[in-house]
C-alpha cells in the first residue's frame, strides 16, 4: 500500500498545475475533469508555490506565529 502523498505521481501534478497557470483553466474544472478532489489540487498549488518561493513560506509561518503570541498575550492581560 502507498502513502497518501505518494497517490500522484509528480508529473501528474505538474501537468494539472501547468493546466491552471498556463491555460487558466479553473481549478473545479480540471478536479473534474481528472478526477480529483478541487481541495487536492490547491494542496498541490500551495506546495508548488512554496517550493518555487520558499521564502514566502517562512514570511507566512512567522506571521502565523506573531498572530498567535499577540493572541496569548491577549489572553494575559
Amino acid at each position: 500500500m502507498t502513502s497518501k502523498d505518494n497517490r500522484y505521481n509528480d508529473e501528474f501534478k505538474a501537468d494539472i498545475i501547468r493546466l491552471i497557470r498556463e491555460e487558466n483553466q479553473p481549478v473545479n474544472k480540471v478536479a473534474k475533469d481528472f478526477g480529483v478532489n478541487a481541495q487536492t489540487i490547491r494542496n498541490c498549488l500551495k506546495s508548488a508555490m512554496t517550493k518555487e518561493n520558499p521564502i514566502n513560506n517562512r514570511v507566512t509561518e512567522l506571521e502565523a506565529q506573531l498572530k498567535a503570541e499577540k493572541r496569548k498575550n491577549a489572553d494575559l492581560e
